[in-house]
């Protein structure tokens, strides 16, 4: 019978020791959404620096399409071995609500391995619309039933989400405009066709400083870095009111435990460093850590509060 207890113990000691040589080869992250985008900005310098410290290439592979569906699948289908990681972001915790059916289970087959980054969501308006704060426009939108507009980055992202929960917590009718992305929405809002819309600090921030939108409220537990004349949704009455921009890194079901918890390690190592932070701030993200438990809980914390809002909002799902 001691013959099983060793076993064990031997196995322990054998998977300590590959963590410890991890990694021996080249290790492919798969970014799901274009290069030059927020993803890329978001794993790129912690891939570089993962370079440094560990001795072997992070090499970016992007699999752009459909919300990120298919690269996540790629990686859904990849071996369990450390050696393909996959980024991801808001859409991989809206898509389980987002479509009717997915070629992977969200939860299921994939393991969570480390946050990266997160980006302030800022609420602007144009000019034009006579509201300096949430409230304010809030009220506007009250007198005026279905008038008001929000634009989006696409039928079904954050910013999409974001205006959802808003006409929600505030009771209000809004016009949702979608758009093939951040930067023809952001055009338009500044250009006086669409009244107002979410969207992450760091385009935002040029644009607001120039008086071409104005910025009203902060969709994050706290006030942007950035912008800190800016109120909270929370501080304007809406409290547990969070549209997130978090970034991070998993891997395929099955990868072993002592890969994950040194990958976990590294990482925040490496977003601790002067570099990275200088690199971040420059993009309008800031990064954070949570242990792999922590951060399984928290998206699946955020599947849970999308699929609420989609639900509540009565949309249904491509």
């Amino acid at each position: 019978m001691r013959a099983i207890p060793i076993l064990v113990l031997a196995l322990a000691m054998a998977a300590g020791a590959a963590a410890q040589d991890y990694p021996v080869r080249p290790v492919r992250i798969v970014v799901p959404f274009p290069a030059g985008g927020p993803n890329d900005l978001a794993v790129r310098p912690i891939a570089q620096k993962l370079q440094e410290l560990l001795g072997q290439p992070f090499v970016l592979d992007f699999r752009p399409g459909a919300n990120g569906i298919v690269g996540n699948e790629v990686v859904a289908r990849a071996p369990a071995d450390g050696y393909t990681l996959l980024v991801i972001s808001t859409a991989f915790t809206i898509n389980p609500s987002s479509y009717a059916k997915l070629p992977y289970d969200t939860v299921r087959d994939f393991t969570p391995v480390s946050p990266l980054a997160q980006s302030d969501i800022v609420f602007l308006v144009n000019p034009i619309v006579p509201a300096r704060n949430v409230k304010e426009f809030v009220a506007l939108a009250r007198a005026h039933p279905g008038k008001l507009t929000f634009a989006s980055t696409g039928a079904g992202g954050g910013p999409h989400l974001g205006g959802e929960m808003l006409k929600l917590a505030a009771k209000i009718d809004l016009v949702h405009v979608p758009y093939k992305g951040a930067a023809p929405a952001l055009t338009d809002v500044i250009g006086g066709h669409v009244d107002s819309m979410f969207i992450g600090a760091a385009p935002a921030i040029p644009q607001v400083r120039a008086g071409k939108v104005r910025a009203i409220g902060v969709a994050s537990p706290r006030r942007a870095a950035s912008l800190p004349e800016v109120p909270t949704f929370e501080e304007s009455g809406f409290k547990q009111f969070e549209v997130d921009s978090r970034y991070g890194l998993a891997a395929p079901a099955g990868t072993p435990a002592a890969v994950i918890t040194r990958l976990n390690a590294e990482i925040a190592k490496a977003g601790a460093t002067a570099e990275v932070k200088e690199r971040y701030s420059a993009s309008g993200l800031e990064a954070y850590s949570k242990s792999p438990q922590e951060y399984a809980k928290q998206l699946r914390d955020d599947i849970a509060k999308w699929r609420k809002v989609v639900v509540a909002a009565k949309l249904k799902p491509q």
